[in-house]
């Protein structure tokens, strides 16, 4: 719901200032946060938040120290299988998953995990000064889920952590691994069983997983999220698919694992048992959400190959249903899928696969829906695009190319591969 007008009370002489304070605590009960990587945990990248353009002005921008560390430097330069002496036949990336500082916020607090730091970071929302900041003895490459007051998160030392919200003060950690052994890479020291899985926390449970080598034993773990103990009913630690990677799925009966160059995994939620893969072998990446009506929608590499597609399976029987040809991301609303490709944006029906409308569009990196405004990200720039006809309605220009989004609290948040995280919205610069 938007409120661009005062609202007229039958009050003879209720004062400017109370009329005032009425509407913005009407507004506020309004706010939505973006608790989790993507939203939720079916990674939708969709939220019921309004935000209205005009009051979009640029805000503050975080600058790190440098840019992201990230696990996996790219895809493979080329591809040994099919390519020639003559013919060097370039891969595109599939483990692509931490090129950014993703955020999470709720309230007036924004959350981010970092590479570079081996940190998470909360910055007050409004503003973009630091509240406060926990340091791990890893590289963390998600941002933190938030629950009952909690942040909970992985990091690169093999440690499943949880913190309080409001201060960042240690509550507990948790590790699968009873080696403690560390090894060299990308110039830090990490465990040979990082956490490079994003946390999901579902009816008491936090979910993640951690592996780095095939030849390794990997581990689905779940966690009682009050005391991080993974003793008792629908709480463990299993075997759990072979390098999972990437945003951890959970609904209401599974866990979905991603895997980089391998298809992903489905478990069973109360017991971690395997229920299978989807794909055949190759069809991988590290992009999946589930759709409101249970199918799982996974991509985007193609397996040697160059471009992008994704696929939509049924969860029971795990059949491919569709197959969106050259597609990057994708964001369902009702019975619509809107389709981002690396030149168009289409609204298609999902009944029937017919094309609402398609326009040209030059921000194949991000795509998320806020109320009923498309926002997506491109490079050095973001646009918004209505949902009913396709037109562009806003755009703006950052720095660097621009592969994740968040919105909350009447505020965008854009995360660009230089490392830098930009608010759009109400607030004030600290620079």
């Amino acid at each position: 719901m938007r409120y661009n007008k005062m609202i007229t009370l039958p009050i003879p002489r209720m004062s400017f200032w109370v009329a005032l304070i009425i509407l913005s605590i009407l507004r506020s009960a309004g706010a939505e946060d973006w608790p989790t990587y993507m939203h939720d945990n079916a990674r939708s990248g969709v939220t019921s938040e309004s935000l209205i353009l005009e009051e979009l002005n640029a805000g503050w921008t975080y600058d790190p120290p440098a840019p992201p560390q990230v696990a996996w430097d790219g895809g493979a330069p080329w591809d040994a299988y099919r390519s020639s002496e003559t013919t060097i036949f370039e891969l595109t990336p599939q483990r692509d998953f931490d090129f950014v500082f993703a955020v999470t916020i709720v309230g007036n607090r924004l959350y981010f995990g970092s590479s570079v730091t081996d940190s998470v970071h909360c910055l007050d929302a409004r503003t973009g000064r630091q509240e406060w900041f926990f340091t791990a003895e890893g590289p963390v490459r998600y941002p933190p889920s938030y629950d009952d007051g909690k942040l909970y998160f992985g990091s690169d030392d093999g440690y499943a952590y949880c913190i309080d919200a409001s201060d960042g003060s240690f509550i507990w950690k948790y590790t699968p691994s009873e080696d403690r052994r560390l090894i060299g890479n990308n110039g830090s020291l990490i465990s040979m069983w990082p956490i490079r899985t994003s946390t999901a926390v579902l009816d008491g449970k936090v979910y993640f997983a951690s592996s780095l080598v095939n030849w390794q034993t990997s581990y689905l773990c779940s966690l009682d999220a009050q005391t991080g103990s993974d003793n008792g009913p629908g709480l463990y630690r299993v075997s759990g698919g072979v390098t999972p990677m990437g945003a951890i799925m959970a609904s209401a009966t599974r866990i979905y694992l991603l895997q980089g160059r391998l298809q992903p995994y489905a478990f069973n939620r109360s017991n971690g048992a395997v229920i299978g893969i989807f794909g055949d072998r190759g069809q991988s990446g590290c992009y999946a959400l589930l759709t409101p009506d249970s199918q799982f929608i996974r991509g985007h590499a193609k397996f040697h190959g160059e471009g992008y597609e994704l696929a939509e399976h049924k969860t029971v029987g795990k059949d491919r249903i569709a197959t969106h040809p050259n597609a990057r991301r994708l964001v369902i609303s009702e019975n619509n899928a809107y389709i981002l490709t690396s030149t168009s944006l289409s609204a298609v029906r999902r009944s029937d696969g017919n094309v609402q409308w398609s326009v040209p569009c030059d921000y194949p990196h991000a795509l998320i829906l806020v109320g009923d405004i498309l926002f997506a990200g491109g490079k050095n720039k973001i646009a918004a695009y209505s949902i009913t006809s396709g037109a562009e309605l806003w755009t703006r220009t950052v720095n660097g190319r621009a592969k994740a989004l968040a919105a909350a609290s009447g505020r965008l948040f854009v995360s660009t591969e230089t490392g830098n995280i930009y608010m759009f919205g109400k607030g004030r610069s600290t620079q």
